[in-house]
């Protein structure tokens, strides 16, 4: 199996909710051309096809290194998630109610 020609990357500059480096468990990283998960082999993500299902992905065969411990990469991952859950609002915006406008007969009279 042959790299695609990119340069190597670095799990450290991913986001961390674009790896899988949970203890016990092969490394997973998601594609970075279509977003599919993937296993490592031998430092590349494994072959696979893009959305025609004909070619193969140019982020096939990508060389990634792995530089985090999974406890860094889960501290990591529990940080983005308190940053994310700081962004959303927890008050509900009420708008006001626009005025009811008066009824048809009503506006004849007048």
């Amino acid at each position: 199996m042959r790299h695609n020609g990119r340069p190597v990357v670095l799990v450290s500059t991913l986001p961390p909710n674009q790896v899988s480096l949970y203890p016990g468990e092969r490394p997973q990283v998601a594609c970075p051309d279509c977003g599919r998960w993937r296993f490592l082999r031998r430092g590349m993500l494994v072959p696979h096809r893009a959305e025609d299902g004909v070619s193969r992905c140019p982020g096939s065969a990508q060389r990634v290194v792995i530089d985090l411990t999974p406890a860094e990469w889960q501290a990591r991952l529990r940080e983005a998630a308190r940053h994310a859950g700081q962004r959303r609002s927890m008050r509900v915006q009420r708008k006001p109610q626009p005025p009811v406008p008066p009824p048809v007969f009503r506006m004849r009279a007048a």
